[in-house]
């Protein structure tokens, strides 16, 4: 595929005449050149992944990133002519001498065809690179076996699609990084401050147009638009292609009010449905007008809502609509490899950690800390209407899939037949066009969690052996998903997405969706809730609790409850740091670092070498080596400041005889010790129990010194604060103050306390023996519980032994309520 794609560039280049008069159409363009069907099963095993084509043409991209001022000239798109551009900026002059600007026509020779198609710029690189990442989003499906035998043949697959997802990310890193490191060039103080304000512009174009490509382009993803084949593959099972999609569309009057409905029913002359519930994998089929009339009624409730708050930020504004059913532990297919929603996710993470001085926090309280084109104000929410009286407008991410849009995304079926005239027929197309515009946002802001989450929900059951029947093979993704240093460009990236999510605003969910989306993909539905009694209705319903969804082994709930908890701590703790208020602010740089060095101390002592490989996991690869510098007088580099946190921390350890054998080690000093958290992302469930024992052990050290000399008892606390966060990411964290997350810690601590039941004990009974002259005083308290043959007395102290154990444990439970 990929050389018969550049052998149709090459001939677009020879060819002198255009491709009107050659009697080709747009199909020579790159844009317009499908793509294989995805789930790809094909592309992994072609030549140019088997001899290492790709990892080369990467390779040299990231080295054309890497060159000041080439990033950013790639990623902004000039809206006019060459000879009436803006002038230049003095950043973009000294980029220019550095880099020209890239040209798509030649001087003296034959017109590029390319540079002939009705469009701003021949190439949009935003996009180009955007298609080009869509290759491997999706691929290398994986299934859970429910049933039958082990596998016997153990594929080694992965392995390249594994190969290919890290390449990508690689060189995505290096084109988001780069728009922000052209900063810290060889210049002094004056010329620095300068340029900072033009750079900011800059910057601010660039990584707009990317995220409007990446957006774009998981759009036509998630429609299954631009592939040879829109169906299933031949060698797939039927609907394992449609499992990554399967969506649906709920919508009732009942949930609306009168007037929007009344409003609605009157300027289209049409009659509101009851009820809309259509499914929309990859577009409406056929959806009558009254159906249509539902959704804008329902549309106009909400904007109605919006209007009285006087929020500018709308949120999700089909988010209670939307229905995505997916299971991953009953046998839907998912994919470990998302091309584009990390590096949306990696881009927005560069964005957050640019420079921001202190005088524009203070001026911008509101907006400094805002991402370009994503959480732009709309007028979305205005009460103005058109003439028509129920036509709305376009928020900005709809009008972000315009451009996309295409008459198969949403069918409808009109009351007056297909015949109209001219001014009705374009009334049409714009109601249908802005509705399909609406669902296609709203859809992708739904995969922006969702996809993501199922990676992370998928990694922890497979952590937890099962997918066993799977082989060892799905062990050996999880490990490489969840295991540092992989994990910097897979799993750390889909928690970005989530805890973008969770932050709502234009692009996300909000707090509460996003933790129904949680007991969803974990299967906690019916589990990590408030138990609800069933009502008898007639006398062949009995009264009593209703019973969780029973699953294939019993022992899968309390894993699963226990992998829920776990990654609400990481995703309400590791967020995004603040951005730096000064080139030479390197603030952030030492917390990272210190956080990341002090865990790895944690586990175990570890020499410089060592250490040192440890805390750059908490860094970019620009901090990493020694010329990347923080200050714009060489200031602090990466060396130098993790020198500086690992003595404040660690101490050598006295190797005794033995100190010959071997490199100095560094073990965590006790004054530290307060700073550990147990649900710490970057380690292992077995690198936290050893990190558990060490921690113990230095609090006692700790104790002993401060004690001395005293009598007072010290309390020191189970979990350490959550570290300071980016300001657009701080929403976040709503997800432990939901009613919901309540209910669920309640019910959680409720199976701990009675014995690993799901559902509350029955009332207790007192015992009425016959002759209660003879019976002491300390008998009458035994209680005893029907269908159980344990005392009210023994429980109590069975309830006491295990919360006595329990307080030396560090507890999922405690550390959410934390």
């Amino acid at each position: 595929y990929d050389e018969e794609w550049i052998g149709h560039v090459s001939e677009s280049n020879n060819n002198q005449k255009s491709p009107t008069s050659s009697g080709k159409s747009n199909t020579d363009h790159p844009l317009s050149k499908l793509l294989p069907a995805t789930p790809d099963d094909k592309f992994i095993d072609s030549r140019c992944m088997k001899h290492k084509r790709i990892p080369h043409l990467l390779r040299d991209l990231e080295y054309i990133f890497e060159t000041s001022g080439t990033a950013v000239k790639l990623l902004k798109s000039w809206r006019t002519p060459s000879s009436v551009q803006p002038a230049s900026s003095g950043l973009e002059a000294m980029n220019e001498s550095i880099t020209p600007s890239p040209s798509f026509s030649l001087q003296n020779g034959p017109t590029n065809s390319l540079a002939t198609y009705n469009t701003p710029t021949a190439i949009d690189f935003s996009a180009v690179w955007a298609r080009f990442l869509r290759l491997g989003q999706g691929i290398d499906l994986q299934k859970r076996k429910v049933s039958g035998g082990h596998v016997e043949y153990e594929n080694d697959r992965w392995l390249g699609a594994y190969g290919m997802s890290l390449n990508l990310s690689g060189t995505g890193d290096a084109l988001s990084e780069s728009p922000f490191s052209n900063v810290t060039f060889n210049a002094d103080e004056q010329s620095v401050e300068a340029f900072l304000e033009s750079a900011k512009h800059a910057n601010r174009e660039a990584m707009g147009n990317l995220f409007a490509a990446f957006f774009r382009e998981i759009k036509m993803w998630l429609y299954r638009e631009g592939l040879q084949d829109s169906g299933a593959l031949p060698n797939s099972e039927p609907g394992e292609s449609e499992a990554l999609q399967r969506s649906t569309l709920h919508v009732s009057v009942s949930q609306l009010d009168e007037s929007s409905v009344n409003q609605i029913s009157a300027a289209t002359g049409v009659s509101v449905a009851e009820s809309c519930d259509v499914a929309c994998e990859v577009g409406v089929k056929i959806l009558p007008e009254s159906k249509l009339a539902l959704l804008e009624a329902a549309l106009l409730y909400e904007r109605s809502k919006l209007s009285s708050i006087g929020y500018c930020s709308h949120g999700v504004v089909m988010g209670d609509w939307l229905k995505v059913p997916h299971s991953p532990l009953a046998g839907d297919g998912f994919s470990f490899h998302l091309p584009l929603h990390r590096a949306l996710a990696r881009s927005i993470r560069c964005y957050c950690s640019a420079v921001v001085p202190t005088q524009e926090r203070v001026q911008s309280p509101d907006r400094w800390w805002r991402l370009p084109l994503l959480d732009d104000d709309d007028d979305f929410a205005s009460s103005d209407v058109s003439v028509s009286g129920f036509i709305f407008k376009q928020d900005n991410l709809s009008a972000l899939v315009r451009p996309t849009h295409k008459s198969a995304n949403l069918r409808v079926m009109w009351s007056s037949g297909p015949d109209c005239s001219p001014p009705e027929a374009q009334l049409r197309r714009s109601r249908s066009r802005m509705m399909s515009n609406l669902l296609a946002s709203t859809k992708v802001i739904h995969s922006l969690c969702d996809h993501p989450l199922r990676c992370i929900a998928a990694a922890q059951q497979i952590d937890h052996h099962m997918w066993a029947r799977n082989g060892s093979s799905l062990g050996g993704m999880a490990l490489n998903y969840g295991s540092v240093p992989l994990c910097r460009s897979l799993r750390d990236l889909d928690l970005t997405m989530v805890q973008l999510s969770a932050c709502g605003f234009n692009v996300g969910l909000g707090s509460r969706r996003v933790f129904g989306l949680l007991t969803n993909r974990f299967s906690m539905d019916g589990y990590l809730c408030d138990p609800d009694r069933r009502v008898p209705g007639n006398s062949y319903v009995r009264p009593g609790w209703v019973k969780p969804p029973r699953m294939q082994d019993p022992e899968h709930a309390e894993l699963l409850a226990e992998s829920f908890f776990t990654t609400v701590c990481i995703i309400v703790s590791d967020l995004p740091p603040p951005p730096p208020s000064s080139l030479n602010d390197d603030s952030v740089l030492r917390h990272s670092l210190r956080r990341e060095l002090l865990h790895a101390l944690a586990v175990e002592p570890r020499s410089h070498s060592e250490a040192m490989a440890a805390a750059s996991t908490a860094v970019s690869r620009r901090d990493e080596s020694d010329s990347g510098t923080v200050g714009i007088d060489g200031g602090s580099s990466f060396r130098a400041v993790f020198t500086e946190v690992l003595q404040s921390i660690a101490q050598q350890r006295n190797q005794g005889s033995r100190a010959s054998s071997g490199p100095p080690l560094f073990e965590l000093k006790p004054d530290s010790s307060n700073e550990y958290d147990p649900s710490f992302y970057h380690l292992r469930r077995t690198e936290h129990q050893h990190a558990m024992d060490n921690i113990a052990r230095l609090r006692k050290q700790k104790l002993a010194i401060l004690s001395k000399g005293t009598n007072s008892d010290m309390v020191l606390p189970l979990v350490s604060e959550p570290p300071v966060c980016h300001p657009r990411f701080l929403p976040s964290r709503l997800l432990l103050h939901l009613p919901p997350m309540y209910a669920a810690i309640r019910r959680y601590l409720m199976y701990a306390l009675f014995d690993g039941s799901w559902l509350p004990p029955p009332a207790p009974e007192p015992v009425k023996p016959a002759d209660t002259d003879a019976i002491g005083a300390d008998a009458m308290l035994t209680v005893s519980f029907p269908g159980s043959n344990t005392s009210m007395t023994a429980r109590r102290e069975a309830y006491h032994r295990a919360t006595s154990s329990m307080s030396n444990v560090s507890s999922i439970s405690s550390s959410a309520i934390a």
